[in-house]
């Protein structure tokens, strides 16, 4: 479904109805927009969102006793993820920044009426766009869920083979070779399930499709199965994906199935939880797609609860099992009373219940959260002859337009459930509601900066190494070493996320002496030569003593140069042209070398040769994901060409498939690979021993 701009739904939060209609008008006369609506209040805003579906607003900066950045809180509340375009009389930096630091898309001045139009459009474009993806992917989803309970409820032996070994193959497959689950079969070869005597048919077989690898074929032979029998078997290869990669689908027809055994596997797959009654989590998570999918459509909210009992094991050590299974029953009637019959109502593992419910304000949310608890405090329910006290941890979270995934709302959902009882003091019987500005936090300037201040302090940052692979040389060790900052709750930030707070607060040169310290240090201590290929910032190349100070951590490492390349972005060295230019001329004298990272994401990337001198170019990672399209690979070939041509070791990195490497192997001019289908980064340099 494409959403263009004759489509869009505007929401004007206007101080003036003269001038909002002027605005209107505007809009209308260039054909912008087929609906729009004004707000002179907070109430006539707040009418609006809950009453319509909106794409984007435009708000002046106050709006009687109400600003922009309330309204901002109003949409995160009513869990509308609408852009904003705030329209100010006075228009500088700071204003920007600060209303886009509230969380507005633009910042528009009032008297540039060309300028607000241009920006409407380009918000209507991102808004296509984000619409179209989400719809994509959620057509994915479906289609993916389809062809999975498809291919497990097939009668005909399905398996998928990705360069003569077995990957995924569904159940009547693994029985009538005799396997128990896919796990006996991962990396077989389909060599190896056809008799020897047929050996020679299917080596001819698999090279025919090595040269098309789009034709069907079929082999008519004996199977062999676990065993070691025989049976007769015909094979039908195909062409096919699996999890997005390219891959050989191999179906073995099967005859009729008695009808009654296909029925018992169905009730099998009940989805019904056989303590409680309440459907279990697989049922619950197709119930959370369902309500993602309408957000997306439709802008509706959904509130999903996880309830946790409080000291359940305590509970049922008291009562015993069975007892343990009464108050879960009971529980589960609670439940379902004070929620209603338009709640979806799921035992997901344990003592953890969760219910889905419509909700159009977040406060609704909170309310049900609340009548739960408080319910369940009152409950006193008698099991085994004994009256519990029973208490509960309820979060709640939020199902909208811009949620990652069914999994992702649930894993919110116990985040908060968990919070509920830490805030309580390890107590429970407390609620805890997830707001939009607790991820705001987490990630904030302000937190990223505490946490790096503490890491650099005690040494705490993180490094990982990814094998680069020569393909010139196979016993050369390269390694590229990545940084990134853990944080207290096990999750991990990438560059991207603290580096720019770093660059703010002065601390990226410190970052970047650190990684190089403690690389260099772990390859110096390692037996044998180990390549190094050292990222560095932006914010470095503008430091005029790092060349000095580089050397001498290398020669106190006794580290020999040539083992050292630094690289640095091509947007980094494009922006510090002269900075990287001096850097490159003195690192050369130490003996190290130079590399350049995202290269060709400019629209002439070979004039950077002609003012920096550099030794190698890693690509861009789009040119790998797009090894696919035939345009897309000649032109990558042709620029394969010229950076060798100009004397530059030329490396290719995100090598995730096995089409990709082989594409990649076979590509004139490329010298080293790299990538997850290889190594993925990994917490310390690993050579295998005996090299």
């Amino acid at each position: 479904m494409s959403y263009t701009l004759e489509h869009v739904r505007l929401l004007i939060v206007h101080d003036s109805q003269d001038e909002a209609e002027q605005l209107m008008n505007l809009l209308r006369n260039a054909g912008k927009v087929t609906r729009a609506e004004i707000a002179l209040s907070e109430d006539d805003f707040i009418r609006a969102v809950k009453s319509g579906s909106w794409e984007l607003v435009v708000c002046r900066p106050q709006v009687g006793n109400c600003d922009y950045k309330k309204i901002l809180s109003h949409l995160h509340r009513l869990g509308k993820a609408l852009p904003m375009i705030v329209l100010v009389d006075d228009f500088s930096p700071s204003v920007m920044a600060d209303a886009m630091n509230a969380g507005a898309r633009m910042v528009a001045p009032t008297s540039e009426k060309d300028l607000l139009m241009l920006l409407i459009e380009r918000q209507i474009e991102y808004l296509s766009l984000r619409k179209e993806l989400q719809h994509s992917q959620l057509a994915l989803h479906d289609a993916e869920k389809r062809l999975s309970v498809l291919m497990d409820q097939s009668r005909d032996a399905i398996a998928y083979v990705v360069d003569g070994m077995h990957i995924h193959a569904n159940e009547v497959y693994l029985e009538k070779f005799g396997y128990d689950s896919s796990d006996d079969l991962a990396g077989m070869p389909i060599m190896d399930m056809v008799s020897a005597s047929d050996h020679e048919k299917l080596k001819k077989l698999l090279r025919s499709r090595a040269q098309n690898e789009n034709q069907t074929n079929e082999l008519e032979c004996k199977g062999i199965g676990a065993d070691g029998k025989e049976f007769d078997a015909v094979f039908v290869f195909s062409a096919s994906t699996y999890d997005g990669e390219a891959c050989t689908q191999i179906v073995i027809r099967s005859p009729e199935v008695d009808e009654s055994a296909l029925q018992e596997k169905l009730q099998e797959m009940s989805q019904i939880d056989q303590v409680t009654g309440l459907y279990n989590r697989g049922w619950f998570l197709e119930r959370v797609d369902k309500a993602l999918a309408d957000a997306v459509r439709s802008g509706h909210m959904y509130a999903l609860s996880l309830i946790r009992i409080d000291d359940y094991e305590v509970h049922q050590s008291a009562v015993g099992l069975d007892g343990a299974d009464e108050l879960l029953r009971q529980m589960a009637e609670l439940i379902k009373s004070k929620f209603g019959s338009d709640a979806h109502y799921s035992r997901i593992g344990g003592e953890d219940f969760a219910v889905l419910v419509n909700v159009n304000d977040r406060e609704v949310g909170g309310d049900q959260a609340e009548v739960i608890r408080a319910a369940i405090e009152k409950m006193m329910p008698v099991v085994a002859s004994r009256t519990l006290q029973v208490s509960a941890s309820v979060g709640v979270a939020f199902v909208t337009d811009d949620t990652r995934s069914a999994q992702s709302a649930i894993n919110k959902a116990l985040e908060c459930c968990v919070r509920a009882r830490e805030e309580s003091k390890g107590k429970g019987n407390a609620i805890y509601v997830h707001s939009p500005m607790d991820d705001v936090e987490a990630g904030s300037s302000e937190a990223v900066a505490l946490v790096l201040r503490g890491a650099l302090e005690k040494g705490a940052l993180g490094l990982q190494y990814q094998a680069i692979m020569n393909l010139e040389d196979d016993s050369n060790h390269f390694f590229e070493v990545f940084v990134h900052l853990p944080q207290a709750d096990g999750t991990i930030l990438q560059p991207a996320q603290f580096m720019p707070v770093a660059g703010e607060l002065g601390m990226a040169g410190k970052i970047d002496r650190w990684v190089l310290l403690n690389a260099i240090k772990a390859a110096a201590a390692l037996p044998g030569e180990v390549y190094l290929l050292i990222n560095l910032s932006g914010f470095s190349l503008q430091d005029a003593g790092l060349a000095d100070w580089i050397g001498k951590a290398i020669k106190a490492s006794k580290m020999p140069g040539q083992l050292v390349t630094f690289q640095f972005s091509e947007v980094d060295i494009t922006n510090h042209l002269k900075q990287a230019a001096d850097f490159s001329a003195k690192i050369h004298q130490l003996g190290c070398k130079v590399s350049v990272s995202r290269f060709a994401g400019a629209q002439e990337p070979f004039k950077l040769f002609d003012h920096v001198p550099v030794d190698m170019v890693k690509f861009d990672g789009s040119y790998t994901q797009d090894l696919g399209n035939k345009d897309s690979k000649d032109k990558f070939a042709r620029l394969i060409s010229t950076a060798s041509g100009r004397g530059k070791k030329v490396m290719v990195g995100f090598v995730e498939t096995a089409s990709q490497m082989q594409t990649l192997w076979t590509m004139g001019g490329v010298n080293f690979l790299q990538g997850f289908y290889m190594q993925p980064p990994v917490g310390q340099i690993q050579i295998a021993e005996g090299e």
